[in-house]
């Protein structure tokens, strides 16, 4: 299913008045009151400047210059939502794709993100970039609509506690989505990425979590070698490497890999419904103990969704900066953490391999 919705009309905006006859529209009028919340007024320009995120004020800087184009993966809820939502409130006329694997259940969340923006073209393109196939075919799409691309974001995936197995392109599922899926989008989104005066490719997985990698099994193919920890690890040192390879081949584009912080989103409920059978207990657990606890000292969705506003907006990001490769913690600040883990793999050839690995299971999977 693949429909769009060019422009939707609210009738729920209040609108505040103030002189040089600027009108800025309030979606919630409760946010007026709100301490993290502040309206940047000036002759001829309207926006609403959402806070700080963390020790970063979303400022002028942040903003986008000119109407972008921009596809999101993965962004259906949570952090990727709310990023979509941020871009939406502070630009004006851009021109979005989101990919995702159910039409009919986004139709709804699209109608209120048009509000947000009634100028702005977005697109929702059903896949289930689970399949590197899927993914083939929505970059297909991609080409046909556009020239160039200015944003890739990448936050497809999440937690998955099911049994080890291996699916019709030889990829273990876990696997397929959280890093295969990605680097294939960056990998074919290329030529529209380099068309752009200022591309960014911002992965959401878990910068400074990276782990000891298999070098004689980097897919995770073998049963022996898989545990939930060591997947997500090794998957996550592989996105660091072969964003890092990207980068140095590819120095007109931007490319970061992120880690937001801890966030409320629904991967933690979705995750306890893949404990089955004998583990059905730990389910349970992670369900009703684990995911309300975690409510507690996580940051909300649309926290979130404002730090990737600024990692895909802020000059600070952006291949003018002096560098186009980066690892991002929490609070958008760049991290160390595993850096002599990486450089160790960088130097060792480690992370060639990941690369040259990599496209050989792009080739084996669109063959498949």
């Amino acid at each position: 299913m693949h429909f769009t919705i060019l422009s939707v009309s609210s009738t729920n905006d209040k609108t505040l008045h103030v002189e040089h006859h600027t009108e800025i529209r309030i979606r919630d009028p409760s946010q007026i009151a709100s301490t993290r919340t502040r309206i940047a007024i000036s002759k001829g320009t309207r926006h609403l400047q959402h806070g700080f995120v963390g020790r970063h004020a979303i400022s002028k800087r942040c903003l986008p210059r000119r109407s972008i184009t921009a596809v999101f993966v993965g962004a259906t809820s949570g952090i990727g939502l709310g990023a979509i939502e941020a871009l939406l409130k502070n630009s004006k006329a851009s021109k979005l794709y989101i990919v995702g694997r159910s039409g009919s259940k986004f139709e709804e969340t699209l109608i209120r993100l048009q509000r947000l923006d009634t100028s702005a073209n977005l697109t929702f393109i059903e896949a289930q970039v689970s399949s590197l196939r899927e993914v083939a075919r929505v970059v297909g799409i991609m080409k046909q609509q556009e020239t160039s691309i200015d944003r890739l974001w990448l936050s497809q995936g999440g937690l998955d506690s099911s049994a080890h197995s291996i699916n019709d392109e030889g990829l273990f599922p876990d696997y397929a989505i959280r890093y295969y899926s990605r680097m294939l989008f960056m990998h074919q989104l290329k030529p529209l990425l380099e068309e752009s005066d200022d591309a960014r490719v911002i992965s959401v997985l878990s910068a400074g979590f990276e782990g000891p990698i298999n070098t004689s099994d980097f897919g995770m193919q073998n049963v022996e070698n898989y545990s939930f920890w060591k997947a997500q690890k090794q998957s996550v040192s592989m996105m660091s490497l072969a964003m890092c390879i990207r980068s140095l081949a590819h120095p007109t584009i931007s490319f970061t890999h992120t880690f937001p912080g801890v966030v409320r989103t629904p991967v933690h409920e979705k995750w306890a419904q893949t404990f089955t059978g004998v583990y059905a207990p730990v389910g349970w657990l992670v369900g009703w103990v684990f995911t309300p606890v975690f409510g507690l000292f996580s940051m909300t969705a649309e926290h979130a969704g404002q730090i990737g506003f600024y990692e895909m907006t802020d000059e600070k990001f952006s291949k003018g900066s002096g560098k186009n490769f980066f690892r991002l913690w929490d609070d958008a600040e760049e991290t160390k953490k595993q850096e002599e883990l990486l450089k160790m793999y960088r130097d060792d050839g480690t992370a060639s391999r990941v690369w040259g690995h990599t496209l050989e299971a792009f080739e084996k999977a669109l063959k498949a």
